[in-house]
């Protein structure tokens, strides 16, 4: 463990007022859910679909809902099923309690689809999931722009040997074919979810930002003019990924153990 970055993140969140929070796949890792463009990633190599033939690339956007709808089911019936077995680990517990009892003035915005932070109670007027979130289904042609949550997790027959779905979701709206609402390539029909965009805005305007906390993601904010952080904290075990990044305090360490030895070391100071 690099002491030194966790005792710099832990006094650096400690003296701030207002933080962001940015989390991407990286956050999951260590929940069991894949990456998408690592070795071992959901688009390089998704054994399910690859032992088959299959490549979800060319079939998990709006287009292959249309024309391939037995394997743009299956892929996302394939991931709700894997991640609802996901445990919530530990460090989206720390997330949770900071934003609720040690930071009440953060926001953490998610590229993450897999509802773990719904799940771990982050606040929902502090919170906005950039792509959406795979339990949250809309038309797949847009027939209104409401969407709905769909909480069971086998929504679709899967066929495991083929990987084909059947019996797939319908809009309650129009009956036609539902997709999930998360961002997509090639997706023009997206129906965002205003309010927590709206948060975000308002978060910002209310206040420069002290710290931008970054765990497992490449998403970078853009800052209103003279509102940049002062203090950039990335956690990610590739230390190479820190480069990305101008002078941050750089934990290189997996989303858990960072959060953990971080919650830690500030939990010390306290008692201090």
């Amino acid at each position: 463990m690099d002491f030194s970055s966790i005792q710099a993140a832990a006094q650096a969140l400690a003296q701030a007022n207002r933080v962001v929070i940015s989390t991407g796949a990286g956050m999951s890792a260590d929940s069991g859910i894949p990456t998408y463009r690592d070795r071992n990633g959901r688009w390089r190599d998704f054994l399910p679909f690859s032992q088959v033939g299959l490549t979800p690339s060319d079939f998990a956007h709006p287009p292959g809902y249309r024309e391939r709808p037995q394997h743009a089911w299956a892929f996302a019936e394939y991931l709700r099923r894997s991640m609802a077995q996901a445990p919530v680990h530990q460090g989206y517990d720390v997330l949770t309690e900071w934003m609720l009892r040690r930071i009440p003035q953060s926001f953490l915005l998610t590229t993450n689809i897999d509802d773990l932070h719904r799940r771990a109670d982050v606040p929902e007027t502090q919170f906005y999931e950039r792509y959406g979130n795979l339990w949250e289904l809309q038309c797949l042609e847009r027939c209104t722009p409401h969407w709905w949550r769909e909480n069971r997790v086998e929504l679709c027959t899967l066929d495991t040997s083929t990987m084909e779905a059947s019996n797939f979701p319908q809009c309650p709206f129009c009956q036609g074919l539902a997709r999930p609402r998360i961002q997509m390539a090639y997706d023009e029909e997206f129906v965002e979810k205003e309010a927590g965009w709206k948060f975000y805005q308002n978060f910002l305007a209310s206040g420069p930002v002290d710290v931008y906390l970054i765990i497992g993601t490449t998403l970078w904010m853009t800052w209103p003019e003279g509102q940049e952080p002062n203090t950039i904290i990335h956690i990610n075990p590739d230390p190479n990924t820190h480069a990305h990044y101008q002078s941050p305090i750089a934990v290189t360490m997996g989303a858990k153990d960072a959060l953990v030895g971080i919650d830690w070391a500030w939990r010390q100071m306290r008692k201090g």
